[in-house]
């Protein structure tokens, strides 16, 4: 019997439904990865980040309260070990 990978535990922070809709929908279609908390604030992110400790960090850069950037630096030092992705849209 092949070794079961554990899933890639994803906690996406966006300002915008329709992204994290498009995001939800896109990881269904893997068996790899799982949305384990989502939000559409800095500092709720923050806080969903050190409750459930994702491997993966998806943040929008311009997040109300605390934008992904700021969140990013309060994780390299908090919680080292999760990845981190600042997406950023044009203006």
């Amino acid at each position: 019997m092949g070794e079961t990978r554990p899933r890639i535990r994803v906690v996406v922070g966006d300002a915008h439904p329709e992204f994290r809709r498009a995001f939800r929908s896109t990881i269904s279609t893997t068996s790899d990865v799982e949305i384990i908390g989502e939000t559409d604030d800095g500092l709720r992110a923050l806080e969903l980040l050190r409750i459930l400790r994702p491997h993966v960090a998806l943040l929008d850069a311009d997040l109300p309260s605390l934008g992904g950037n700021a969140v990013a630096r309060v994780l390299a030092d908090e919680l080292p070990d999760v990845h981190v992705v600042v997406l950023t849209g044009p203006e």
